[in-house]
Formats: structure tokens, C-alpha cells, sequence
């Protein structure tokens, strides 16, 4: 009986033992699982924030695409704008020229069309007057061709041309100016207000004959 009891007490003893060993591999396991969960969890978290990055990373990229895309937009439309401006300075450039043909033409029909009123004047025995540049601010009107004399002609300004007035002594300037008598063949001298005399045009009237415009030539 008390070998059976010993045994007996062995055997309570050795599976004491093995329900200890047990349950401290329970708990070691239940520590491992709470481990692994934590482990688990932090890997979740890495997981969403590596997706975070990756999606702003893509959005990044896509702003970069649309700004690059944008940007060369901006470069061809600047380019074009380029283009165009060169294009309206030739084409500015073109009407430039063609405008100052067209003055040169003017003014060359102008003096032909004066000179040819001139030869006719002469032609028919009209008188025919020249204006010449003397003293600053003085003039010469010269006669020439035509009767031997003519007692009265008025000097006139012509608008737009920066004569400001006309005078033959110290009176103050006038828009007209009474001469006479005026020989042919002869001058008379007479000041002028005027602020370019390059730019002098005066219109003469000598009853009964219609008016002339002469300009002031160097």
C-alpha cells in the first residue's frame, strides 16, 4: 500500500509538472500571439502609410506631367506670339515703305504739277514769282515774266505751313501782306514769322490773275 502510494505520489507529481510546463507554454505562446498581433498591426500601419506615399507620390507625378505639359503649352504659345510679332513688324516695316513711296511720289506729281503750271503761266504771258530764303526770317519775292509791272499783289500764310505771320518793315506780322509796285525782273524783301523756313509756303494773288502757291526753297 505505500509503494502504491509512493507511486501515486510520483505520478501527481510528474503530471503537476507536465500541467506547469504546459501552461507555461501556453502563456509563452499567448505572449508569442500578442507579440505577432502588435507585429501585425505595425505592419498594417507601414502597409497604409507605404500606400499613402505611393498615392501622394502619383499625384505628385501627375502635377509634374501637367505642369510639363502646361510649360510647353506656354513655350509654343510664346513661340507663335513670336512669330506673329515678327510677322506685323515686316509687315509695319512694308507699309512704312510703301507710305513713304507714296509721299516721295506726291511730292514729285506736286513739284511737277508746279512747274508745269509755272511754264504755262509763262507761256501765256502770267506772272511767275519764286521765293527765296535770305536773312533769317527775311524773304525774297522775285517777279519775272508777264507784264512790265505790276501795281498791287498780296502775300498770304498757307495753313500747315508754320508761318506764323507777314510783314515788310516793323509793323506787327500779319496773315497778308500788300506789295506793289512790282517790276518785272525785280525783288522785293519781306520778313516772315516762321519757325522752319525749309517748311515756308506762301500764296501770292496778283489781280486779275488767279492765286499761285510758291514755296521757299533753299
Amino acid at each position: 500500500m505505500i509503494a502504491l502510494s509512493v507511486i501515486a505520489a510520483v505520478v501527481a507529481m510528474c503530471a503537476t509538472a507536465i500541467a506547469l510546463w504546459q501552461a507555461k507554454d501556453a502563456k509563452n505562446a499567448q505572449e508569442a500571439a500578442r507579440k505577432s498581433e502588435e507585429a501585425a498591426g505595425r505592419s498594417e500601419a507601414e502597409a497604409q502609410a507605404a500606400r499613402r506615399a505611393v498615392e501622394q507620390a502619383a499625384t505628385s507625378a501627375l502635377q509634374a506631367k501637367t505642369a510639363l505639359e502646361e510649360a510647353k503649352k506656354v513655350a509654343e504659345d510664346t513661340k507663335q506670339a513670336a512669330a506673329q510679332a515678327q510677322e506685323a513688324a515686316e509687315a509695319s516695316r512694308m507699309l512704312a515703305d510703301e507710305a513713304q513711296r507714296t509721299a516721295q511720289q506726291a511730292t514729285q506729281q506736286v513739284n511737277d504739277l508746279t512747274e508745269s503750271l509755272n511754264a504755262e503761266r509763262m507761256r501765256r504771258g502770267m506772272p511767275t514769282f519764286a521765293i527765296t530764303p535770305g536773312a533769317p526770317d527775311e524773304f525774297r519775292l522775285s517777279y519775272f515774266g508777264g507784264p512790265a509791272v505790276i501795281e498791287q499783289l498780296t502775300v498770304s500764310v498757307v495753313p500747315g505751313s508754320r508761318v506764323l505771320g507777314l510783314s515788310q518793315y516793323d509793323e506787327p506780322p500779319a496773315e497778308h501782306l500788300a506789295l506793289g509796285p512790282l517790276y518785272n525782273g525785280s525783288a522785293i524783301t519781306f520778313r516772315a514769322a516762321s519757325g522752319q523756313r525749309a517748311s515756308a509756303v506762301f500764296q501770292i494773288r496778283a489781280e486779275p490773275w488767279e492765286p499761285v502757291v510758291v514755296r521757299a526753297d533753299q
